[in-house]
C-alpha cells in the first residue's frame, strides 16, 4: 500500500500515512488536535479542514455545503488521504487547551489526609554485615525500617525486584538508602503491611504521585509532591477513546464488533494517561521514575477499558460487572509510564455504571459523614448520582448524553480557549451578553453557556416550554437556515469568522432529553425513597461542567429541581479531589472502600415510572409547572410584560 505525506497548516507539522486513512487519523498521527465531537462519525459537523493542496479521497461529509465543497472544504473525519495533501485547520475546528478544574478548597482539606501515603521514600541507615554477621541482608534492612516506620507499619514484606537490588545497590551506596515502600495493607485495613518495592542510593531522588480521574470524555491528571503533600501542576485531555463512541456504551460495543477493540480501547486511554505524565514531568523537570505512586479514579466502564478487561456484560442483562474491587496494583500491571514498580490504588467501584468516581466525590466532600440530606450529582456524559447522609446512601445513573459536553449541538464544544460559558440576551436591545474561556474570541459553545442560552431565550421567549424557537419573535437573531429555525448568538462579522455562532431547535432538542435523563433520575430516587425534592437539605453538583454552572439557569431550564438557591453547591472535580486524599491518605483509602460498601445501587431500568418522568421532563422547564414554582412565577411576570407591551 502506496503512503503520502500530509501538511497540517498552521502548525506545519507534517507526517507519513497510508493511503485511505482519513485526514482526522492523519491529524492524530502528526500530534494536531481537531474537534471531533462524534468520534469520527461524520454526525457532528465540527472538523471541517480546507485542503489547501492535493485531491483528498472518501466523502466531504454531509455537514459540508456544496459552496463550501468548492472552496476544499472536508470534513477530516471522512476524508481520506489518496495524495500528497496540504490542510489547513480553521480555529473553530481546532481543539483547544481544555480549562483544567481547580478546587482549592479539596486541595486544603486532602493535606488532613496525608498520614500514610500509598508511597514513600524512606531514608534508611542499614548495619553493614560485619557488624551483624548473623542476619541477611534483608533483615538488617527490615530492622532499619522498623525503626523509622514502624509506628506506621506493623511487618514489612520486600518485593522480588528490591530483593535482587539489595546486595548491589546497597554496598554501593554504603549502606545508606532509599527504600521505596508501599502501604499494602490490603482492603480490610487490620494488618499494616508495607511493601518495599525498590532500592535506591540515598538522597537520590525525590517522590512523587498522581491523582487521575480516568473521566469518559476527559482525563484529569494532578501530580502531587509526596514529601510535602503539595499540589503541584496538572494536565487535562480529551479521552483518546473518544474516536471510538462518545459514551460508554458506544464503547463497550466497539469492543464487541471489532476483533482488536478491547486492546485498541486500552491502549488509547493508556495513551491519553502517559501523555498527561509526559507533559507535567517535561514541565517539573522531573524524571518519570519519580512518581512513585497514582490513585486512579473513574466509572466503572473506564476502569474495565483501563485494564483490559472485557466489559461486555455491563451492558447485557444482568448487567453484572466483570470487576468493583480490586486489589493495589503495580503500574507495569496498568500500563502507566512513572516508576514500573509503583502502587496503583483503584477506586471501588459500586455497580456497571456507578463508579469510583462518584466513591471518591462522596469522600471529597464529606457526605457520607454529614448529618444533612444530600443529592450528590457527578454531572457528565453519563450521569451518577447519590441520595444520602450519614445513616445510609442510595445511588442510581442515567445515561445523560454528550450534549452538555458539545456533542449533538451545532456550536457545542467542549470547555476549551473560545468557548462561550456564560451567555445572556437582552429582548429590549437584541443583544447578547457573552464570556468566553480565555476571554477568546467566540468558537462555540460549552454546556454552561448552553444552559445560560436555553434559559435566558426561554425567559425572554424566544423559544416556548417545548423549546421551539418563535419566529414571530421580534428579533434579526431569529431566522431560518437550511431550513431549521436558529437563533444567533454571535454574528460572525463582528468577531471575524464566516459563519455566525447560532443555537438550533435539533441541538435545543438534544439539550432538553439531556437535561430530562438527569431530572428524572434525581427524581425517581427521591420517590422511590418517599421523598420530595423539598426534603433536600443541598444539593452538591459535581464535575468540571458541573462546576460552571449558573445555579438559577440548571433550574429555570429544569435541569435540577427546584429549591431554593442558596442549598446548590458546584464543588468542582471530586473525583481527582478524592484520588488524591486516596493516594495521601491511608484513613481516606479505607473510607472510600466503606463508602462502597454502604452505596445501595437503584436499578433504574427496573422502574417503570422512570421513562414516563423523563417524557413529563421533555418540556421547559417540565410538564408540570407546580413542580417549579419560582420559574412559573418568572415566566407568568415575562407573559404579563409581553401582554403590556
Amino acid at each position: 500500500m502506496s503512503s503520502h505525506i500530509v501538511v497540517f497548516l498552521p502548525d506545519g507539522a507534517c507526517v507519513e500515512v497510508e493511503s485511505g486513512q482519513t485526514i482526522l487519523d492523519a491529524a492524530g498521527a502528526a500530534g494536531i488536535g481537531i474537534d471531533s465531537a462524534c468520534g469520527g462519525q461524520g454526525s457532528c459537523g465540527k472538523c471541517k479542514v480546507l485542503v489547501t493542496l492535493g485531491r483528498p479521497g472518501g466523502h466531504p461529509g454531509d455537514h459540508v455545503s456544496r459552496e463550501e465543497v468548492g472552496r476544499g472544504m472536508v470534513l477530516a473525519c471522512q476524508a481520506t488521504v489518496e495524495d500528497d495533501l496540504v490542510v489547513e485547520v480553521p480555529p473553530e475546528s481546532q481543539r483547544g487547551e481544555l480549562q483544567i478544574l481547580m478546587n482549592q478548597t479539596q486541595m486544603e482539606a486532602t493535606l488532613a489526609e496525608s498520614d500514610i501515603p500509598l508511597a514513600e521514600r524512606v531514608s534508611v541507615g542499614v548495619v553493614p554485615p560485619e557488624k551483624d554477621r548473623e542476619r541477611s541482608d534483608v533483615e538488617r534492612l527490615v530492622e532499619s525500617l522498623r525503626v523509622a516506620r514502624g509506628d506506621r507499619f506493623s511487618e514489612f514484606e520486600v518485593s522480588v525486584e528490591a530483593l535482587r537490588a539489595l546486595p548491589r545497590v546497597a554496598r554501593d551506596a554504603n549502606w545508606e538508602l532509599e527504600a521505596l515502600l508501599a502501604d499494602s495493607s490490603g482492603p480490610r485495613r487490620d494488618r499494616h503491611r508495607g511493601e518495599i518495592f525498590a532500592l535506591e542510593p540515598s538522597g537520590s531522588k525525590r517522590g512523587y504521585g498522581l491523582a487521575v480521574d480516568v473521566g469518559t470524555t476527559t482525563i484529569v491528571v494532578h501530580l502531587i509532591d509526596l514529601d510535602t503533600a503539595g499540589f503541584l501542576d496538572a494536565c487535562a485531555s480529551l479521552n483518546d477513546q473518544i474516536s471510538r463512541g462518545e459514551d460508554v456504551i458506544s464503547r463497550i460495543i466497539w469492543t464487541q464488533e471489532h476483533e482488536d477493540g478491547l486492546a485498541e480501547l486500552r491502549d488509547a486511554v493508556r495513551r491519553t494517561v502517559n501523555g498527561c505524565v509526559r507533559e507535567l514531568t517535561e514541565g517539573q523537570g522531573i524524571a518519570a521514575e519519580e512518581i512513585i505512586g497514582a490513585a486512579c479514579v473513574g466509572n466503572t466502564v473506564m476502569m474495565h477499558l483501563l485494564l483490559g478487561i472485557d466489559p461486555a456484560a455491563i451492558r447485557r442483562a444482568p448487567y453484572v460487572p466483570g470487576m468493583r474491587l480490586l486489589p493495589t496494583l503495580r503500574a507495569r500491571e496498568v500500563g502507566l509510564q512513572i516508576h514500573p514498580s509503583a502502587p496503583v490504588y483503584l477506586a471501588p467501584c459500586v455497580s456497571s455504571y456507578v463508579g469510583g468516581d462518584v466513591t471518591a466525590g462522596l469522600l471529597a466532600t464529606g457526605t457520607g459523614e454529614s448529618p444533612r440530606l444530600t443529592l450528590f450529582i457527578d454531572m457528565g456524559t453519563n450521569g451518577e448520582m447519590v441520595i444520602g447522609n450519614r445513616e445510609w446512601l442510595m445511588c442510581c445513573s442515567c445515561s445523560a448524553g454528550p450534549a452538555f459536553e458539545g456533542s449533538g449541538v451545532e456550536y457545542g464544544m467542549y470547555a476549551t480557549v473560545g468557548a462561550m460559558e456564560r451567555v445572556s440576551y437582552d429582548p429590549v436591545t437584541d443583544e447578547v451578553d457573552y464570556m468566553t474561556i480565555g476571554e477568546a474570541k467566540p468558537r462555540g459553545v460549552c454546556g454552561s453557556g448552553l444552559v445560560d442560552a436555553l434559559a435566558t431565550m426561554l425567559q425572554a421567549g424566544v423559544i416556548d416550554r417545548a423549546g421551539r424557537i418563535n419566529l414571530g419573535f421580534p428579533s434579526k437573531r431569529v431566522r431560518v437556515r437550511n431550513e431549521r429555525p436558529e437563533f444567533v448568538l454571535v454574528w460572525g462579522e463582528e468577531v471575524g469568522r464566516a459563519d455566525d455562532i447560532s443555537l438550533g431547535e435539533d441541538g435545543i432538542q438534544n439539550l432538553i432529553r439531556s437535561k430530562s435523563a438527569i431530572y428524572a433520575a434525581a427524581t425517581t430516587l427521591l420517590e422511590s425513597l418517599g421523598l420530595a425534592a423539598s426534603n433536600l437539605e443541598q444539593i452538591l453538583v459535581a464535575g468540571a461542567f458541573g462546576n460552571y454552572l449558573d445555579a438559577e439557569s440548571a433550574v429555570l431550564i429544569g435541569l435540577l429541581p427546584d429549591i431554593p438557591l442558596e442549598r446548590i453547591r458546584f464543588v468542582g472535580n471530586t473525583a481527582v479531589a478524592g484520588a488524591r486524599m486516596a493516594l495521601l491518605g491511608r484513613q481516606a483509602r479505607a473510607r472510600m472502600e466503606e463508602l462502597a460498601g454502604r452505596m445501595t445501587n437503584f436499578e433504574l431500568s427496573a422502574v417503570p415510572g422512570y421513562m414516563d418522568r423523563y417524557v413529563s421532563g421533555l418540556f421547559l422547564p417540565h410538564t408540570d409547572l407546580h413542580l417549579f414554582p419560582s420559574v412559573a412565577e418568572k415566566l407568568a411576570l415575562r407573559d404579563q410584560g409581553a401582554a403590556a407591551t
